[in-house]
């Protein structure tokens, strides 16, 4: 089994180079959402630099326009050319001669405003699967990409009793953490409590179903039926959500107004 998906799950540092700052941090609440939670935020090129000397990041997003002696495409390329990092531009231009300057540059990726929480996760788990994918190859061993995930494509199983049982995506609503123990709460009214982390069990399931929305609390999106500023609503159970992960789950929705 490959360990690539362990490593950048756990572990992966990101920096994020915006100079708009309601952007910035909306970015990095999704990561926090995602599972990423070292993260840091440079407002310019001379910043980012510092940062990737001091931190090393896994992999670098990075706005095309910002402020200052250089912009996006320019740092681009110093951190292509100098410390050999990965990165994503984010960018409101996808005009030919732009992405000409930047294609030069090699990007893993493209994240396009004004961007969804689908395309952010998207940009990210490619980037970061390619990465790995590529250092893997390099050390002689490419066949270990191809099977880059831990979980199942629409389950998990739980150790149960000497039993290993199946639980559908579909079917489990929400993940509740309660000091080292976290609690699987399944459509048909099974739980089961196993001894991780909260971190550890999404760690596992896929990031475009599973949100948290607490420090204590995963919901599968799909079943959320409302949300108000303190709950999400689940038909009739309502689940926490925090401050700081309410605007960043709400901005990834699309919405309208109702009079």
């Amino acid at each position: 089994m490959s360990s690539i998906t362990n490593d950048y799950v756990n572990t992966s540092k990101i920096l994020i180079v915006e100079d708009e700052p309601f952007i910035a941090e909306n970015l990095q609440e999704m990561l926090s959402i995602f599972g990423y939670d070292e993260t840091e935020i440079a407002n310019s090129a001379n910043q980012a630099i510092k940062s990737i000397k001091t931190t090393r990041p896994d992999l670098v997003l990075l706005d095309v326009k910002i402020k200052g002696d250089q912009d996006g495409i320019e740092l681009g390329g110093i951190i292509q050319e100098q410390y050999k990092l990965p990165f994503v531009y984010i960018t409101s231009y996808s005009d030919k001669e732009t992405v000409n300057r930047a294609k030069h540059t090699q990007p893993l990726g493209f994240i396009v405003k004004p961007f969804t929480k689908d395309d952010v996760y998207a940009a990210i788990e490619v980037a970061l699967f390619n990465k790995n994918r590529i250092a893997v190859s390099s050390n002689g061993n490419p066949a270990a990409v191809l099977n880059p995930t831990t979980y199942n494509n629409d389950s998990i199983y739980v150790k149960k009793k000497g039993l290993l049982e199946k639980v559908k995506y579909d079917e489990l609503l929400w993940i509740e953490a309660d000091g080292n123990h976290i609690t699987m709460n399944v459509s048909d009214g099974r739980t089961y409590t196993v001894r991780k982390s909260l971190k550890e069990i999404t760690d596992k399931l896929p990031k475009d179903r599973f949100l948290r929305v607490h420090k204590s609390f995963v919901v599968q999106v799909d079943v959320v039926t409302a949300i108000d500023t303190s709950h999400v609503h689940l038909g009739e159970k309502k689940i926490p959500i925090g401050r700081s992960y309410y605007n960043a789950f709400t901005a990834t929705l699309n919405t309208i107004s109702a009079s």
